[in-house]
This record gives structure tokens, C-alpha cells and sequence, in this order.
């Protein structure tokens, strides 16, 4: 049970989560953030190919289908080809690493790495003023260039992007989960790249016109709370991330964002260039877009920047003081016999039950006692009172040993009053009735007996459902053997989709432990068999064929009647394994199964 100060802990953990802004710049597409970078790049990638008419993209293998159907984000229609679903998975990357976009903890990680502020034209540990701004701007232009020049090893000879030329990123997947894909390089490399030109645009503070770059801002010591302002540059404000056009500032930063994204497509695509050509033409983009203008400074406030009234809050959490009611100093009494009796516990437990502590506990409780039984004193007696008999007994203790700290009274007389009801308690509960509750099955439990379950599972963590139906066998009054079979669809709730799954197919082993006296039994069950594939999955055909296992540890079975039982097992652990070559595809899942027992009386 939790005790109220790890409750406190745990609300304070959850509020500094919720209060923390993101470590990005555009948000990518999750369950909590808008599709900034997604909404930048795939318009960007159709100005291009508009410009450049490029040709469509050749049509995906169903290998190739089968990851873009499973990306954790729902790309527009006309971005579901490999070209435009793999220039998405690049420019995500820069906030994922392969990582998934659930895994909160590890996301945190990666966007607190001193290494990667340049990918998001942040300032990094060593950016300090005077001259931070400028460093920061020259790294973040040195990390777009290196990613450039790897992407332009992904052109074929006519200067178009070649969807053969192939480069391994790790990519999360909704229901593969992580995996090494291998897609095309110019893709891969150019998102990345893209990714920090639209950061520079809500990283920064720019001239009026948004063209050139005067301050960076700075992520590590501001969520570090180390953050001086003077030396650090101004804090990373979450407010200038929207993509929405909120007001006319935000709207020309996504404006030229998106601006700068095609340019460097048509850059680098553009036909009939050599290398060095298109390497000048990004230099060109990168004075045009992300150049540094000098003479902005703490001194003269980042020269009365306007992007300052975006500023996030200084503060996380305010401070306040408790209001005390009038139970409060009964509960601090409370608290105060409550610590008392801890160490008179103790005492007596070292001491023995008539030692001093156990004496000075017991007056102390005594006297508690009495101060709180004080607050009813001059009050009416609810009732008459009943008739009462008395005894009196007299015990001689043994002689008490020599040097005994307490002086103990030649004899004890101890009163016992027993108190008489005038007439029978009518509204008393009846005296408890023991009578044991028959077994489900035949009257003789030894017997053997056959059966049928039928039954339905729901995992949360990865989502799946599940419905079950099979036969059973009972041996004895403890053990039961079945043979199962389930259909498992898995769900994925990026995007709410909905995959067909797996077939389950396994031999269950139950051991049953029957409570002759209560209307139920507990049992633990046991899954071994076959899993097979339906769906089509990156490195996992459909049809493919695998391994099953499962425990239920602790279950419960109501003996509902003499022929029908209800199972409800509150932790069950399914681990589906149906594609064994390769890389293994599995899909473990945390299940609350309940269903229905038949067995033959």
C-alpha cells in the first residue's frame, strides 16, 4: 500500500513530466504532438517534384508496403511511397534514433545529449557567450553539410535519387517493433539534414524579416534549471514550436521553414549538376536561410527581440502553504501516540512486557486515552445501561527478583465486570454456518471428467485482443489438461489500426487448488504450442510459422454450478513468436483473461 509520501512523490513525478516542454523544435507526429516536421517536409517534397518533374516513384515491394503500413505516424496519402514515406522516416530521426515515440524515458536521454544540439540548431555545452550564437550556428551548418554530402552518394548518374543505393536506419515500428530497414540514402540523409534547416527556424531569434539567424537558444541548461542568460544564451521557448500560424511571426517562420525545405530538395535533386555544383548551391541556401548576423547581445536584450515574448514560464511548480483545519490537532495527537507506541513496541520487545518503557508507554497511552475519551465527558448515555455482575480476583505474585528497578505489590486484584443484555440482540449477526461448497464435475472429484472453456483477453501494453475456445480434460482434483486455440489480433494505437494477428494454437497444463469451503479455487496455468502469422510484416510474410507461450500464475475459478465455472485470470503473460528466422518477430502481451468452464457432472 502506498503511504501518503509516496503518494506525494508520485504526484510530484507525474507533474514535473507534464510540465516539462518537449526537447524539440517542430513536434513530429504522436499521440500528443502536432505533425509539424512531417507537415514541412512532405509539402516541401511536392514543390520539388513539381519544379524538378520528377518521375513517380516505382511501386514498393510488399516488403517495402509492409513497413510503410506499419510506420508509428500516418503519412498523407500522397506520401505513402517509398521516396516520400523514407524522406519522413529521415527527417523523424533527429528526435528518435530507432527509438520508439512512446519511450518517454529514452527520448528524454536523446534529447539531453550534449552531441546531438547541433542536429536541432541548439546551442551545445561549450556555446557560451560572447561568441556562442556564432559557434552554435557554424556546428548546426557543419552537421547539414556532412549529412548532405552522404545523401548526394544516393544519386544515380542522371543527378535523380536512386532507390537501389540503400543505407540501414534503425526504425521502430509499430507492430514489428525495432528493426534495421534498409532504405533508400538520398532519402535517409536528406531528411536528416532538413530536419535541422526547420529547427533553425524555432531555435533561434532571426532578423525582422526571419532571413538570418542572431541568437540561438539554448535547451541543455535551461531544462538543467543551470541556465544564466548572459552566458547561455536565451532558454529554448516551447511556444515558438507551433506550426499552426498562431499569430503573423509564427506563420512566416513555417512559411520560409517550408521554403528552405524545397530549396535544398531542388538543390540537390536538380538535374545536370556535379557534386560540387549542388555542394555551392547548398552553401548558397545555407547564407540565404541560416546565416549569422552579429551585434544581438544580453547587453541590449538580444536587440529587443520579439521572439522574447514566447519565453516559457521561469518556474515548474509554485509554492504554497496548507491550510490547517480544526481536526488538526487531533491528528497530530493521533500521530503522537501513534510514534510513541512504535517505540514502546520496541522497548517491550527488548525489554520484556513489565520492563519501564513498557510502564511509561502504557500512562502515556492511559493518559491519551483519557484526553480524547474527555471530549464525550457530560454527555447522556445513548441507552440505560444494562445489568452488570461482578467478580473479584486476587493473585500473590512470585517474589520479585533483587535489584528489581519497580516495586511490585504484595497482591494484584484483578475485577471482572460482565455486562448482561436485557433481551437478545434481534439485529446481531447469526453465528457463522460452515458447510462445504460442492466441486464443479462429477460428485466424486477423483473421477475423471471432459470439458470446454471459452474465453476472451485484452493486453493494453501491446495492444491486442483475443477470444479462445477449447476442450478439456480433467485427471484429478488438482490437475486439468486442455488443448487451445485462439485468434489474437494485435492493434496498434498509432494511427488506430487494426492488423489481423495471429493464430494460436497450444496445449495447456492446469494446476488446480480447490478450497473446499469457499465458492471459489485458485489455479496457475501453463501454454505451450504453435503462433501463426496473418499478416504481412517488414521481415515476416504472412504465413509465416512460430513458436507459443503463456502463464497464467494466479488464477481464479467461481464454482458458478455444479457444470459451469467463471476463470478469470487478472495477470496473463502471451508471448506469440510467429516468424523464427532472421530477426524474430514476437509480440509479448500482458493479458486480463476471463471465460467460461464447462465440465460434465
Amino acid at each position: 500500500m502506498l503511504n501518503s509520501s509516496k503518494i506525494g512523490a508520485v504526484v510530484f513525478i507525474f507533474g514535473a513530466v507534464a510540465a516539462i516542454p518537449a526537447a524539440r523544435a517542430y513536434t513530429i507526429e504522436t499521440h500528443f504532438t502536432a505533425k509539424c516536421h512531417e507537415k514541412l517536409t512532405a509539402q516541401a517534397l511536392r514543390n520539388a517534384r513539381a519544379a524538378l518533374e520528377i518521375p513517380a516513384t516505382p511501386p514498393a515491394t510488399d516488403d517495402e508496403r509492409a513497413l510503410i503500413d506499419d510506420l508509428q505516424f500516418a503519412p498523407d496519402d500522397d506520401m505513402k511511397d517509398l521516396a516520400g514515406a523514407t524522406l519522413l522516416v529521415g527527417v523523424r530521426d533527429n528526435d528518435l534514433k530507432g527509438n520508439s515515440q512512446d519511450d518517454l524515458t529514452v527520448l528524454s536521454s536523446i534529447h539531453g545529449d550534449p552531441g546531438n544540439q547541433r542536429e536541432h540548431c541548439l546551442r551545445g555545452p561549450d556555446d557560451k557567450e560572447p561568441g556562442g550564437s556564432a559557434a552554435a550556428v557554424a556546428s548546426c551548418h557543419t552537421f547539414i553539410r556532412a549529412r548532405i554530402l552522404e545523401a548526394l552518394d544516393g544519386l544515380d548518374g542522371t543527378g535523380r535519387p536512386d532507390l537501389a543505393k540503400r543505407t540501414f536506419l534503425a526504425l521502430h515500428l509499430s507492430f514489428r517493433g525495432r528493426v534495421d530497414a534498409s532504405l533508400p540514402t538520398y532519402y535517409v540523409r536528406i531528411g536528416q539534414a532538413m530536419h535541422a534547416v526547420q529547427d533553425s527556424f524555432t531555435h533561434t531569434y532571426r532578423t525582422p524579416d526571419g532571413m538570418k539567424i542572431t541568437v540561438v537558444l539554448n535547451w541543455l541548461d535551461s531544462v538543467n534549471g543551470s541556465l544564466v542568460e548572459s552566458v547561455d544564451g536565451p532558454a529554448h521557448a516551447t511556444k515558438l514550436d507551433v506550426c499552426d500560424d498562431p499569430d503573423d511571426l509564427r506563420k512566416t517562420r513555417r512559411t520560409l521553414a517550408t521554403d528552405a525545405s524545397t530549396a535544398l530538395l531542388v538543390a540537390t535533386m536538380g538535374p545536370r549538376k556535379t557534386r560540387d555544383e549542388r555542394m555551392a548551391s547548398v552553401d548558397q541556401l545555407l547564407q540565404t536561410y541560416l546565416d549569422y548576423s552579429p551585434g544581438c547581445t544580453f547587453a541590449n536584450a538580444w536587440c529587443q527581440a520579439p521572439e522574447a515574448q514566447y519565453r516559457d514560464e521561469k518556474n515548474l511548480f509554485g509554492c504554497g502553504s496548507m491550510a490547517v483545519g480544526d481536526g488538526s490537532g487531533a491528528m497530530a495527537g493521533w500521530s503522537s501516540i501513534a510514534l510513541l507506541a512504535f517505540f514502546g513496541r520496541e522497548r517491550r520487545r527488548r525489554r520484556g512486557v513489565f520492563g519501564a518503557g513498557g510502564f511509561v508507554i502504557a500512562v502515556l497511552a492511559m493518559g491519551a486515552g483519557s484526553a480524547l475519551a474527555g471530549s464525550d465527558a457530560g454527555k447522556e448515555p445513548a441507552s440505560t445501561p444494562a445489568p452488570t455482575a461482578t467478580s473479584t480476583t486476587t493473585i500473590t505474585p512470585a517474589k520479585a527478583a533483587t535489584g528489581t528497578a519497580l516495586a511490585i505489590p504484595a497482591t494484584i486484584t484483578i475485577t471482572t465486570t460482565t455486562t448482561t443484555p436485557l433481551e437478545p440482540n434481534t439485529h446481531a449477526a447469526p453465528a457463522p454456518t460452515i458447510v462445504a461448497v460442492e466441486e464443479p464435475g462429477p460428485r466424486d472429484p477423483s473421477q475423471t471428467a471432459w470439458g470446454a472453456y471459452l474465453g476472451s483477453s485484452g493486453s493494453i501494453d501491446k495492444a491486442a485482443v483475443a477470444v479462445q475456445l477449447g476442450a478439456r480434460f480433467k485427471v484429478s482434483r488438482h490437475w486439468t489438461f486442455g488443448l487451445d486455440g485462439e485468434w489474437n489480433p494485435w492493434i496498434t494505437l498509432n494511427g488506430y489500426r487494426f492488423g489481423s494477428g495471429v493464430v494460436n494454437l497450444y496445449g495447456t497444463t492446469i494446476l488446480r487448488f480447490p478450497l473446499a469451503y469457499e465458492n471459489f479455487n485458485l489455479r496457475a496455468t501453463a501454454n505451450f504450442g504453435a503462433s501463426y502469422l496473418l499478416m504481412n510484416l517488414y521481415g515476416a510474410p504472412s504465413g509465416s510459422l512460430g513458436i507459443y507461450a503463456g502463464v497464467s500464475p494466479a488464477g481464479l475459478e467461481w464454482k458458478l454450478s455444479r457444470t459451469l465455472i467463471l476463470i478469470v485470470n487478472p495477470l496473463s503473460i502471451a508471448l506469440p513468436v510467429p516468424q523464427m528466422r532472421g530477426v524474430p518477430l514476437s509480440y509479448p502481451q500482458y493479458r486480463f483473461n476471463i471465460g467460461f468452464e464447462i465440465q460434465k457432472g
